[in-house]
């Protein structure tokens, strides 16, 4: 949102003090989910924030707001939001990288009661009375909602009418200080942060890891169904239909998980465990992270804890005589080497996949390690290149456009606003600004995406030189000076250990696309 437009409606229009309830209307009772809650809360409350405009150019999402917004899209189910922009919009901090679009619709009557709802918690004072407590822990600067704009630098005044270009009708805007933009603030760090830092300048807090695979229901949109489209073996357009449905419990009914017809976190888990999507968050069953770990009596650590867990006794992390005495228990019972020993196999065996028997049972034909998944050489913009959408354009090829562009509502129908976010994304790539796309847009977009597409069937190993190093270097944060080395052998194990991938050191297409996945969590 520009500064101008801002002022515009602080000025021309008078201030008004609204009482919360007059103006954000309470969520009905069981309509949306209690909001979030955070047991690691201060009794000190953060700052509340000055006003702090775009100062750079810097569109990159930050790591606080990246975390708020799948934060709200996963507890509230509502996946649509934006938080880069480029740099030719005028004064907003789109283009800082903090602040974000959470497309909610006021007119349709679900998502206005979760915006209200999410507004009201935002807003309320806490128990010592403190006005906007939870906005100020997420480091929020102001807020427009319904052509109405609150902020902590004139939060006296409440919710006061707003004029600006846009309405902010069919989405949230959230602008957030430079402190919570950088995830510095209490709620992710359990401290309150009392200054006030007015550049990009100073430590990022820690990103918590919030990306666990949601829980997704027939209506849902978004790259994630995508990923499990894929999987169960539907057109991979994003959108959870009836033919997903229904694909869905036939690929749980055949994978032995209890059939919902829902993503959730048993199904995620499955898939995890084949080896057919990469482990997430807590979704692999605290298991398959494990896989090339062996351990024994002796042992420490959260591997030995997981494996506590899955046996149902108590998990302190320490492999000792009774731990050991369960495993071969566990052994016993699935006709494995009764040893004490875990091994890959044993670790399958636990996490309920094929394994290798030994002796007493039989013998599963499939090998130790998990199916790889399949090293992807084509994206879903293969077939749309020769594809031409202008305004008024309307469909599933919209809906992709609209995903890859960001910011904007994906309903599939182009009009100004996905025009204008076109033209953006053109001016800001080289491209003629026309509005319309063409093959170069498409294959920008593409390469936007999937960064690494040209390099997935290059292998690289220790010894390796070459501007592939380079780029692999550069992604993984260290000094790219081509030259395949000990650091940086090292930097694609933790890389591979992060995905469930064996920690070869070797680069290969999965590698590839693990970073990949990466690169794409960090641009938010």
């Amino acid at each position: 949102m520009s500064r101008t437009a801002r002022l515009v409606g602080a000025t021309m229009v008078p201030a008004l003090a609204l009482p919360l309830g007059a103006s954000i209307a309470t969520a009905r009772q069981g309509a949306v989910p209690a909001p979030p809650t955070n047991s690691n809360l201060p009794s000190g409350l953060d700052v509340a924030s000055p006003y702090l405009p775009q100062t750079v150019c810097d569109p990159d999402a930050k790591p606080g707001v990246t975390a708020f917004a799948r934060l709200m899209a996963n507890h509230y189910s509502e996946y649509s939001y934006g938080i880069s922009r480029a740099c030719n919009y005028g004064l907003t901090e789109h283009s800082e990288g903090r602040a974000l679009d959470w497309m909610l619709n006021a007119y349709d009557s679900h998502e206005r009661e979760v915006a209200d709802s999410v507004l009201a918690w935002l807003m309320a004072p806490d128990s010592q009375g403190r006005p906007a407590a939870m906005a100020r822990r997420f480091g929020i600067m102001y807020i427009i909602w319904n052509r109405k704009i609150w902020s902590t630098y004139n939060m006296s005044a409440g919710w006061r009418p707003y004029s600006g270009v846009s309405p902010h009708t069919d989405h949230i805007h959230f602008s957030f200080s430079w402190d919570g933009a950088m995830q510095r603030t209490s709620w992710w760090t359990g401290k309150p942060w009392t200054s006030v830092t007015r550049t990009p300048g100073g430590t990022p807090g820690n990103v918590v890891d919030s990306s666990s695979y949601p829980t997704l229901r027939q209506g849902a949109s978004g790259s994630d169904v995508a990923l499990a489209q894929k999987v169960i073996g539907v057109s991979a357009d994003g959108e959870f239909g009836p033919a997903t449905f229904t694909a869905l419990k036939t690929w749980q009914r055949k994978n032995d998980v209890k059939v919902t017809g829902v993503l959730d976190k048993a199904t995620w888990n499955k898939m995890v465990l084949l080896g057919k999507i990469p482990a997430r968050g807590d979704i692999d069953g605290g298991l398959a992270r494990y896989f090339d770990t062996s351990i024994k009596k002796g042992s420490t650590g959260s591997a030995v804890k997981a494996l506590q867990r899955t046996l149902g006794i108590t998990a302190d992390g320490q492999f000792g005589s009774g731990t050991e005495a369960a495993v071969k228990a566990f052994q016993k019972k699935k006709s494995l080497i009764v040893d004490g020993i875990v091994t890959n196999n044993v670790w399958r065996a636990l996490a309920g996949i094929d394994y290798k028997k030994n002796g007493g049972g039989g013998s599963t034909t499939t090998p130790d390690k998990p199916a790889a998944p399949a090293i992807k050489t084509t994206t879903e913009y293969q077939n749309l290149k020769s594809t031409v959408l202008r305004t008024g354009s309307r469909g599933a090829a919209v809906k992709t456009l609209q995903r890859a562009l960001g910011g904007v509502a994906v309903d599939g129908a182009f009009g100004s606003g996905t025009e204008k976010a076109l033209r953006s994304f053109q001016w800001h790539n080289g491209l003629p600004t026309t509005g319309t796309t063409t093959a170069k847009t498409w294959e920008a977009l593409e390469n936007q995406k999937y960064p690494f597409l040209r390099y997935r069937k290059t292998v690289l190993r220790k010894g390796s030189t070459g501007y592939a190093v380079k780029i692999l270097q550069r992604y993984l944060g260290l000094k790219d000076d081509g030259v395949y080395g000990t650091s940086t052998a090292d930097a694609v194990r933790a890389l591979q250990g992060r995905h469930g991938l064996s920690r070869t050191g070797y680069v290969g297409g999965l590698t590839w696309q693990a970073l990949e996945r990466e690169v794409r969590a960090r641009r938010g």
